[in-house]
């Protein structure tokens, strides 16, 4: 098993989050972790970014900041966060990708419709 991707950790945030209660970041982290990676080898669970941070806990971190852009989450008050309306609607479906978030009007508001890839040329 390999470290999760960013994006291999965006359902596991908005599922613990989908008790609509608003919880504090670092709480949000480790119940993810418990609940959905602790099956990974013990080397990816210790694993650091260059920072010395946890990389799967960096990875949470930058996808917490990316599924509120989107409008899957938001932060009601300083280190809480909360599952929105359309955070709950994409976490009863049962997965959440990167099409997902590129693909609400709150993301393309702020992070524009040209992205990498996607761009035509001429």
């Amino acid at each position: 098993m390999s470290i999760p991707t960013q994006e291999e950790t965006f359902y596991p945030l908005l599922d613990v989050l989908s008790h609509g209660d608003p919880e504090w970041y670092e709480s949000m982290r480790k119940l993810a972790k418990k609940k959905h990676f602790l099956h990974l080898d013990s080397i990816d669970l210790i694993a650091t970014h260059s920072n010395g941070q946890p990389l799967l806990l960096n990875r949470m971190g930058w996808a917490k900041i990316n599924l509120c852009i989107a409008g899957f989450i938001r932060t009601p008050a300083r280190d809480a966060v909360q599952i929105t309306k359309a955070g709950m609607a994409i976490w009863k479906k049962g997965s959440c990708h990167w099409a997902d978030l590129q693909a609400t009007a709150a993301w393309q508001q702020k992070m524009g419709t040209n992205l990498p890839g996607t761009q035509t040329i001429g």
